[in-house]
């Protein structure tokens, strides 16, 4: 006995097998499934509108079209200041939107994406910046270059639109200049890659120049350069007081001024205050070195006069030039005896030194050193210094004990007086 489902399958496949004899079209149901699913993409394609480009800063409006009526749609935007999700009913098929300015005012691309009933669509839209707003920053490194035709500052500039975005690439700017006298000239420089730079050539005239930065009309504060001379020429040393150098004793107490010439660089600048001057020296008591620094041009310092009678060698040297020459300062001796009256006690030798006299007759400074030294049979056995007061001393020199002949030597000033003992 045959079932009726048996007979129904049975009479399925007779059928099918029919229809392939005598090729009559058959479906099995894939591709009807198929025509359906085009059919309703179809009639549920989104499609996105908005503008390529638009300005920064503006409402953006943009169209989803394809949902159905009634239908939700979602938009979401995503640009360089974050993303943002906004939704709408569609109405007469489509959806309208507007990008606000708390997403559009960074310039630079957006990206959307709208979706509906499972169906997604994409676009992009570029935010352009907007005309320069004042005012131009222009920012100046170095700040301070040597007026020599060769040194190099920079000037860079970012200029902005009013929401803060860098203006457009190849955006046209114009540098302008004034020299330390005054005299302007301009150049020309583009943005890109955000900003615009430009390369400032030094002058040969030391002193303070402007540079600034326009964008059409709109244009910002200037910012200084100083431009300063460059290493000196060479130099001269001279006495400021010419009479008190040539006259000036050895009397280890007297200041002798001294000072270079103006000091300029080769194009005829002058030195910039503070610009430090190195002098060095030899004389009677050994070398010596100090430093000065310069006042519209001119170093000027004080040598103590030695208390030894001969010469100074004075040189110097700035910023790696030498003087042209050494200036040569004498002293002379400001003593020429010395009295001296010694005795020998059980501690060692007594002195009374003085009066010492100047030449002239005046005493010499109280403080100037009288240095003693006492010599034996067995060689030195002591010594002291010490200062005079109204031109004497005295003083004890301790020994250990002596051995004749003892001889007692004192100096003032380059003067000196022996006198032996036993």
């Amino acid at each position: 006995m045959t079932r009726p489902g048996t007979r129904r399958a049975v009479g399925l496949i007779v059928t099918l097998a029919l229809g392939l004899a005598i090729g009559l079209p058959t479906d099995s149901g894939a591709g009807s499934r198929a025509e359906a699913r085009a059919a309703q993409n179809a009639a549920t394609a989104l499609v996105l509108r908005v503008a390529p480009t638009a300005p920064a800063g503006a409402e953006i409006p943009a169209t989803v079209a394809g949902a159905a009526d009634g239908a939700t749609v979602q938009l979401v935007a995503i640009g360089s200041l974050g993303q943002l999700v906004l939704t709408a009913v569609s109405v007469d098929d489509t959806a309208e939107f507007r990008l606000p300015v708390a997403l559009t005012r960074s310039a630079g691309s957006v990206t959307l994406v709208a979706s509906s009933g499972g169906t997604v669509v994409r676009g992009a839209t570029e935010l352009t910046p907007g005309a320069a707003v004042g005012p131009i920053q222009a920012v100046v490194g170095a700040r301070s270059i040597v007026a020599d035709a060769a040194d190099l500052s920079m000037v860079v500039t970012i200029p902005v639109d009013a929401w803060g975005n860098s203006i457009a690439e190849g955006s046209p700017l114009l540098v302008s200049r004034e020299n330390p006298v005054g005299v302007r000239s301009s150049s020309g420089a583009v943005v890109s890659h955000l900003l615009a730079f430009q390369e400032l050539v030094s002058g040969t005239l030391a002193g303070r120049g402007q540079v600034w930065v326009a964008s059409g009309p709109v244009t910002g504060p200037s910012v200084s350069l100083d431009e300063v001379a460059g290493p000196p020429l060479p130099f001269s040393l001279e006495p400021v007081e010419p009479v008190l150098a040539a006259n000036a004793g050895a009397d280890g107490q007297t200041l002798v001024p001294i000072r270079t010439s103006v000091l300029r660089d080769r194009f005829g600048n002058v030195e910039p205050d503070g610009t430090q001057v190195t002098v060095e020296w030899t004389g009677p008591e050994g070398a010596g070195r100090t430093t000065a620094a310069t006042i519209s041009g001119v170093a000027q310092l004080s040598l103590q006069a030695p208390g030894t009678p001969g010469a100074f060698q004075i040189t110097g040297f700035c910023r790696g030039v030498h003087a042209a020459s050494a200036l040569t300062l004498p002293f002379a001796a400001t003593v020429g005896t010395v009295d001296l009256s010694a005795r020998l006690v059980d501690a060692g030798v007594f002195l009374s030194i003085g009066p010492v006299n100047r030449f002239g007759g005046t005493f010499v400074p109280d403080g100037t050193t009288a240095r003693v030294s006492v010599v034996d049979a067995i060689g030195e056995a002591g010594s002291a210094s010490a200062g005079l007061v109204n031109g004497v001393l005295d003083i004890l020199v301790a020994t250990r004990p002596l051995v004749s002949p003892v001889t007692v030597a004192v100096s003032v000033l380059g003067a000196e007086d022996v006198e032996t003992l036993r």
